[in-house]
């Protein structure tokens, strides 16, 4: 059975509980077609109030997976969002227990959730009840709640919105689901999950600092600073703290660590791969050859090359050890990657390999290559073609260690080709070798064409 499945067998199973009516059962969808099953909801009907228990198996917000939470409308303002912790701040101004629980991927943690929402509810609901009755504290419920809504938006958004109309409901909608998407945000990563975790002097340092602050908020800074910690641990708060960060989405500054370091890892492996590919592919293309240079140089930016690739094939293994953790019913927050996210990084891998194609074949070019009659080179950056020139037009190859072309001055040991014109051309990608390197090789095939090597300090 499919932990949906078995949230809407455990919401039944709780209405007989509780004496209610059988509850409304919605499943939750998303996407341009609505057809991505990403929930399922469970309304229950009272005098004057409804409440709702909602399980997220996915979403796209990180507090939105595999969580359950309550929420209550009011007959009387079924617009008007409520979170169970909004009752609690009038109802059991003194609970603070944890009633929003988050990586709920299995049976058992579902079902000692719902043996805590039971023992709460079968309290809770009467004396909501009795608030609604009360004229008086029905009206401090509703104000309560509109002036953390306008305090949360800076501005009295719940009468200007009429204003506008249709429109204005709309956009109205919009500001509340915001609201009460960020009240559920603080239960679960915020400053409210902080104190459930027993983390009290982080909880209160952040709900001071907090500008959204509800009547819930209030009372726990206050029951904060006189010295006041978590009455009890709830069914997954203690798992749920363990798992945070490093398991939502693998999100977090540990999720950006372990991603980063996996793409290095395969960033560096990938360019050990390369090197010995790369000669290979050398000695093919430049068959040929008597002599090239710049081999080295190229190496070093084999790490620029496999970047991408490195990047793509990590985000790869990610997302396959956590669907292979999810095979093996590990507990581990594991949510599934739509279909646009696949596709994205399929164009992404491609792409990459692309880079790293592109990377070769620039590298070499940028290769200096020395041939029976003739020499090839390039004076680029990222050369797409090399130039050949004879070595019947060369007046001397010269060893530099520092040399102007076109005004500027080079520090670095370069080979340069002077041509009996004049010309000084620089052959791009040696200033790794040295004068010995370059004389060892080549000296004795140039000198059999009348070419000579000097060694000079500046040209």
């Amino acid at each position: 059975m499919e932990l949906s499945e078995y949230f809407i067998t455990q919401c039944r199973a709780m209405g007989v509980f509780l004496r209610a009516s059988s509850p409304n059962i919605k499943k939750l969808v998303s996407g341009k077609k609505g057809k991505d099953h990403v929930g399922v909801a469970a309304t229950y009907s009272f005098d004057k109030f409804s409440l709702r228990i909602i399980y997220m198996e996915q979403g796209r917000k990180a507090y939105a997976q595999q969580s359950i939470w309550l929420t209550v409308t009011l007959d009387e303002e079924p617009l008007l969002p409520f979170s169970v912790y909004d009752v609690l701040a009038f109802a059991e101004p003194e609970n603070f227990n944890c009633y929003t629980y988050t990586y709920v991927d299995s049976k058992e943690l579902m079902q000692d959730c719902f043996g805590e929402i039971n023992g709460l509810l079968i309290k809770l609901i009467p004396e909501l009840s009795q608030i609604l009755e009360n004229g008086i504290e029905k009206n401090r419920l509703i104000s309560s709640q509109k002036e953390s809504i306008n305090r949360y938006f800076g501005d009295n958004v719940l009468e200007s919105s009429g204003m506008l109309g249709a429109t204005g409901d709309k956009i109205l909608n919009l500001m509340l689901k915001n609201y009460f998407d960020a009240q559920i945000e603080c239960a679960v990563i915020g400053s409210q999950s902080l104190f459930y975790e027993g983390k009290t002097e982080k909880a209160l340092k952040k709900l001071k600092k907090s500008k959204f602050r509800t009547q819930y908020h209030e009372n726990l800074i206050k029951y904060l600073e006189n010295g006041g910690a978590p009455l009890k641990e709830s069914a997954v708060t203690k798992e749920a703290s363990i798992k945070k960060g490093s398991n939502r989405h693998n999100g977090g500054i540990k999720g950006v660590l372990k991603y980063g370091g996996l793409s290095l890892l395969f960033i560096l492996a990938l360019s050990v791969l390369c090197i010995p590919v790369y000669y290979g592919l050398c000695e093919f293309v430049f068959r040929d050859s008597l002599y090239y240079m710049g081999l080295l140089e190229n190496i070093v930016l084999f790490p620029a090359f496999c970047t991408l690739p490195g990047c793509a094939i990590a985000i790869r293994f990610i997302n396959r050890n956590k669907k292979q953790k999810a095979k093996d019913s590990q507990k581990i927050h594991s949510p599934k990657l739509n279909s646009a996210a696949l596709t994205f990084i399929k164009c992404f891998t491609i792409f990459a390999e692309c880079v790293v194609i592109l990377g070769f074949v620039t590298s070499l070019n940028s290769t200096t290559v020395f041939y029976e009659n003739s020499f090839k080179y390039t004076e680029e950056d990222f050369p797409l073609s090399q130039s050949e020139l004879n070595y019947d037009v060369v007046d001397y190859f010269a060893v530099v260690e520092g040399y102007k072309i076109e005004g500027e001055f080079i520090k670095d040991r370069h080979v340069v080709a002077v041509t009996t014109s004049k010309n000084k051309i620089d052959l791009y990608n040696s200033s790794y070798f040295s004068a010995d390197d370059f004389k060892e090789n080549a000296e004795d095939f140039l000198t059999e064409k009348g070419v000579e090597i000097k060694n000079v300090k500046t040209l």
